[in-house]
């Protein structure tokens, strides 16, 4: 089914395994989503060892914290100084498989590799870099089936695109993944357009001390 969701919801990553012979990457990475109608826009991804910030920036920024080795995604919402933690996107049985083209080139100096999945979404092509890290799910996380919320004022989840379930859990870091109609028009892109390696502070993985934890969805 087509994702037309008002309210955009972004995957997370981890970027924390090495390269092959290298240290864990520890900074941050620009991401740009086009989905039209809607208005293009950006997504930080800050990552330090086994945590993620994922700030999705549109009329507001959305933030969301997951901890890599707990599969955990804290939301914060910030107009309620509070948080919410769920699970994140994990693999389910039956997840459908992408396939390996073999074709390769360079995005931001790394190496990656295309993937193509075709699904009743469309088709989509997925460049793919090893040694980055693992797709570990979407930015407030994600149970089989996805919870439904039913105020639309919250950051809610939106169903995962097919190629996100094909992705997730597998050591690969997507630098770019579109989606294409049978004619071969695109409707979606999630493009890297910038990786800065540098050193991050701890307290930006943690939600704020003056905000309440909560339990369920307000």
């Amino acid at each position: 089914a087509m994702k037309t969701s008002a309210i955009w919801l972004l995957v997370t990553f981890l970027l924390a395994s090495a390269m092959a012979g290298g240290a864990p990457f520890e900074g941050r990475v620009l991401f740009r989503r086009v989905e039209p109608p809607a208005v293009p826009h950006d997504i930080i991804y800050s990552v330090k060892g086994d945590n993620v910030r994922v700030e999705v920036v549109r009329d507001r920024v959305n933030s969301y914290i997951t901890n890599t080795a707990k599969q955990e995604t804290t939301v914060i919402m910030e107009d309620d100084m509070a948080y919410l933690t769920m699970p994140s996107l994990a693999p389910y049985p039956g997840a459908p498989k992408l396939e390996k083209t073999g074709e390769t080139t360079k995005i931001l100096g790394y190496p990656v590799e295309k993937y193509v999945l075709d699904s009743d979404e469309g088709r989509a092509e997925l460049w793919l870099a090893e040694g980055l890290g693992r797709y570990t799910g979407f930015g407030e996380g994600f149970e089989q089936p996805p919870p439904q919320v039913a105020n639309v004022d919250l950051p809610e989840p939106a169903e995962p695109w097919t190629w996100e379930w094909a992705l997730a859990g597998q050591p690969l870091f997507p630098l770019r993944v579109t989606v294409a109609y049978g004619n071969g028009r695109e409707f979606f892109r999630l493009e890297a357009i910038a990786i800065t390696p540098q050193p991050l502070s701890d307290g930006l993985f943690v939600p704020s001390p003056n905000y309440k934890k909560l339990e369920t969805w307000p």
